[in-house]
């Protein structure tokens, strides 16, 4: 039975994007990552961030996973687990590091004992649950003809047989100023009833016995190991045994149960990011993925990295819907600054990179179209160091994503062209849309020149809404209408004390 992995359905697996870093920056998804990451800091898990999904198939199979993990028995399991096969890996580091034979040995055997029990425990969760992905099932197949094979079997029956002969060891140390003698128990007085004669006089009431668990990780010095190395001669036989069982079984790790850690902790980490949210108001959901269809639907999407931040301040996150369809292609969002016009393309951005990993996404609802490729520009402070003008800059920029591109690519532009003159940003931004439409490529674009709205059949008009009553104040919602720039006129006139009531004041003064 071979089993490929819990993350990716076929045994190739897309190469990291290490080409692709300013997205992570302007869609804030760095900011996800690390918090994520750091959730399971001791699993290798960061690189799983970095390999978005290029199928259908391979999407639908991580959902799956995620749906079974959200059994909260069977998710405390699953982590439980993975912590075990942790374990087990730091365990056999620790062991490569000592000197002392005897001492390796019987952590090797203990090593031993613990992978056997974690299996066999784990075996019994995943019968009990009831599962529903291809992953899942997979693993318990895979694990389940791993306990039945003859190497698993061989280990398991020698591993308890020497316990049980190793716990028939005893011994007694004497002694005598600076040196010692070991030597077998002899049935010798045993004085503990008498010590506990002597000092019931001074009991007082009961108090609750604590289990105390031993520390794998403490050493052993050379006094402890000398006098491991006289007992393992009173018992020639037993420590050969155990000699000869970590002869036989070394490298008994089966490496795809260590693989499967690091990856079930890669949803795991992102299941805790989502659970650090409030959730009065927001929900995730599964998105259904396309191949064909550029119709694109989100109901109550949002930015997961602002949420995040917000539930520490218990500050609530406004969501918003957008659809395109049919012809739609480039959603051109417009308005008044400080409206959310970023933030809403930051969680487009978001809510499309995470469905190419597989991952619940923030939003209601979403139907998406599973892109090849996903390019962002976002407004840079310039950069003296270069050179470059910031105009340039934006420039070499764009052309670099045209020139990447496919058809089938998704980009977010935010604000470029704004270093120069309004003419001329409009000229490049036309040459920019052109572009768009002969790759028939998805776009979000914000932007300050409404006109962009015009450009092509294929746009959008989406505004950032101000509240009739107040219109100073900023609603965070982006709604589908036309740009007409007078509600975001009126905002900077009131803001500067130049609508028509406060100049007719004046004039009375």
């Amino acid at each position: 039975m071979q089993f490929s992995s819990i993350l990716f359905e076929r045994f190739e697996r897309p190469a990291e994007l290490f080409d692709a870093l300013d997205i992570y920056k302007d869609l804030n998804l760095d900011q996800i990552i690390d918090v994520a990451v750091t959730l399971k800091k001791e699993f290798d898990i960061k690189k799983f961030f970095y390999m978005p999904l290029n199928d259908e198939k391979s999407i639908v199979y991580r959902q799956e996973v995620l749906k079974d993990l959200q059994n909260n028995d069977f998710y405390y399991k699953v982590d439980e687990f993975a912590h075990e096969m942790l374990d087990i890996k730091n365990q056999q580091k620790r062991i490569d590091t000592l000197d002392y034979k005897e001492y390796k040995n019987g952590l090797f055997l203990r090593m031993a004992l613990d992978y056997c029990e974690a299996l066999s425990t784990f075996a019994k969760a995943l019968k009990e649950a009831n599962l529903h992905s291809r992953g899942f099932l997979l693993f318990y197949d895979y694990l389940q003809a791993y306990l039945n094979c003859d190497d698993y079997k061989s280990l398991y029956s020698d591993a308890q047989k020497l316990k049980t002969k190793l716990a028939s060891v005893t011994y007694m140390i004497g002694i005598d100023g600076l040196t010692f003698k070991v030597k077998k128990y002899d049935n010798e007085i045993d004085y503990v009833p008498e010590i506990e004669r002597v000092f019931h006089k001074f009991e007082q009431d009961e108090v609750s016995i604590q289990d105390c668990k031993f520390n794998k990780n403490s050493g052993m010095n050379h006094v402890n190991a000398k006098i491991l190395e006289f007992v393992s001669k009173l018992y020639p036989l037993i420590f050969s045994n155990l000699k000869n069982f970590t002869q036989k079984h070394r490298g008994f790790i089966e490496d795809n149960f260590l693989q499967f850690a690091d990856e079930v902790e890669f949803y795991i980490s992102y299941i805790e990011y989502i659970f650090r949210i409030d959730s009065s108001n927001l929900l995730f959901c599964y998105p259904r993925m396309s191949t064909q269809s550029k119709n694109i639907e989100v109901l109550d999407g949002f930015d997961i990295a602002l949420a995040y931040s917000f539930s520490f301040d218990k500050k609530r996150v406004v969501t918003n819907n957008y659809y395109l369809r049919n012809n739609e292609r480039i959603m051109v969002i417009s308005g008044a600054n400080q409206g959310g016009k970023s933030t809403f393309a930051r969680a487009f951005g978001q809510i499309s990179y995470l469905s190419k990993l597989g991952l619940l996404v923030p939003a209601r609802r979403a139907k998406l179209f599973l892109f090849d490729n996903i390019f962002t520009h976002f407004e840079k402070e310039e950069d003296i160091s270069t050179l470059h003008s910031k105009l340039e800059e934006d420039l070499v920029r764009v052309h670099d994503i045209f020139d990447k591109a496919s058809t089938k690519s998704l980009i977010i532009l935010n604000e470029i062209f704004s270093s120069t003159s309004l003419l001329d940003a409009i000229f490049l931004s036309k040459k920019t849309m052109e572009k768009i439409e002969k790759l028939d490529l998805l776009c979000m674009w914000v932007t300050f020149i409404e006109k962009i709205n015009s450009m092509s059949d294929k746009t959008v008009s989406m505004v950032s809404d101000i509240d009739k009553s107040d219109i100073k104040h900023r609603t965070f919602k982006i709604v589908r209408k036309e740009a007409d720039g007078l509600a975001y006129a009126k905002s900077i006139a009131a803001k500067y004390h130049l609508n028509y009531e406060q100049i007719l004041q004046r004039l009375k003064e």
